[in-house]
């Protein structure tokens, strides 16, 4: 498709070695949000995804850009709707609140903002907050919501459009964006004349590599995650942009997302640089014969995915999927091929009436699950697998199994 372009790199998106070694390839994969009418003619786009190792300085990551065009203009993912999630939104901001001593009238911006969700919590704490999203859906979702928010990414030079009142800023927040960045080194630098330089926090969601290789989670290797650190590369990463790591794991795991691995760093100098969190352990996961290990049992993850479908449908049973959002799309481009899944449910209206890119499987409202019954639902998004289990108590009265993804890699 011509509005997707694949450019290579040749260094680290982090410390520019070139010492980079392959230990994963997935075969052809979408992208997450690129779905498509049911009448819509032509093909997906699809390419390989080949995760890399740097021996210098232990990151993951792949080496490829994906030049998208308008996609996320038109990019409609949202999780505001999961009660799990609205729980971790407020918790989340009412931490940084209480520990950093935030006040009222301080300012709090959002890069990735989305539709407002997370910056509407700070908003009722007291906060002045603005938003940076690219999406003209979610913009004007927030904008509806009275959470001020720019239509535009944030590049180098977009300070200028910060308004004067809101500078400095005493909170930076990325929550599942930093990893997106194509250079999220350099980009953490733009955002230190943003940030009060003795009080300011740059609070960053990511996801987790070392969860996604215990887990074989393959579905979140995408063109869209650029990088994927661990708590240690993560703190190098920071440290080379001018920060210092001052907390790792911010909330307890039961009230953070699925894999999320959620730090707060300071500028170098600030007050709370006393606050420092010593060297950490780079562990397995920065070695090339155990990243090959882990490599090669997401091989063995996604054949039995293939062979799951194949079993099912060799006896009879009709099989769905829950969760349309970036692990859902991915889990079904590898495990399915078109007409496999009878279709995937999801609470968000705006994917209703698409078909999930790669499998073409149709997304539904969960009302579907009555209306036109299947024998088996796998849930992709499995940290809201109790929220979901608790909805679907309707289905499972009829004799429906409820299956989480991870109960399958």
């Amino acid at each position: 498709m011509s509005d997707y372009q694949v450019s290579q790199i040749q260094a680290c998106r982090n410390c520019r070695s070139t010492h980079l070694q392959p230990y994963l390839t997935l075969p052809p994969m979408p992208l997450t949000d690129a779905f498509r009418k049911v009448d819509e003619k032509g093909g997906d786009f699809l390419y390989p995804i080949k995760i890399f190792l740097c021996e210098d300085c232990g990151l993951s990551q792949i080496l490829h850009n994906v030049s998208v065009g308008k996609y996320y203009e038109d990019y409609r993912y949202t999780s505001a709707g999961s009660k799990f999630f609205q729980a971790f939104m407020r918790s989340l901001a009412a931490e940084v609140w209480r520990r950093w001593d935030l006040s009222p009238g301080d300012s709090v911006i959002e890069i990735g903002s989305g539709d407002g969700a997370q910056l509407q919590c700070f908003q009722e704490l007291g906060a002045r907050v603005l938003g940076f999203e690219p999406s003209a859906v979610l913009t004007e979702v927030s904008r509806q919501a009275g959470v001020p928010a720019l239509k535009q990414l944030y590049t180098p030079g977009s300070e200028k459009d910060v308004p004067a009142d809101m500078m400095p800023a005493r909170v930076v927040l990325l929550t599942y964006t930093f990893d997106h960045l194509p250079d999220p080194t350099a980009f953490a630098r733009t955002v230190l004349p943003v940030l009060d330089r003795d009080r300011g926090l740059l609070v960053i969601e990511v996801h987790d590599l070392q969860k996604i290789l215990d887990r074989r989670e393959f579905c979140l290797f995408e063109h869209e995650h650029s990088v994927y650190p661990t708590s240690a590369t993560l703190q190098a990463m920071l440290d080379r942009s001018g920060f210092t790591l001052i907390e790792v794991g911010l909330l307890p795991e039961a009230e953070r997302r699925a894999n999320s691995l959620l730090v707060v760093a300071t500028p170098k100098g600030s007050q709370f640089s006393v606050q420092a969190l010593p060297p950490l352990d780079k562990g397995p996961y920065s070695t090339l014969d155990s990243c090959r290990h882990f490599g090669q049992e997401i091989e063995t993850s996604i054949a039995k995915l293939r062979a799951y479908v194949a079993d099912r449908r060799g006896k009879g049973l009709r099989v769905a999927g829950y969760g349309a959002g970036g692990r859902g799309v991915m889990t079904l481009a590898a495990m399915a091929q078109p007409g496999e899944i009878a279709y995937v449910c999801d609470q968000n209206p705006s994917f209703h009436g698409y078909l999930t890119p790669g499998a073409h499987v149709p997304v539904v409202a969960p009302a579907k699950l009555i209306e036109d019954s299947v024998d088996e639902i796998v849930v992709f998004s499995f940290g809201y697998f109790q929220e979901i289990w608790d909805s679907l108590a309707e289905f499972r009265s009829i004799g429906g199994r409820v299956i989480s993804l991870l109960d399958l890699l």
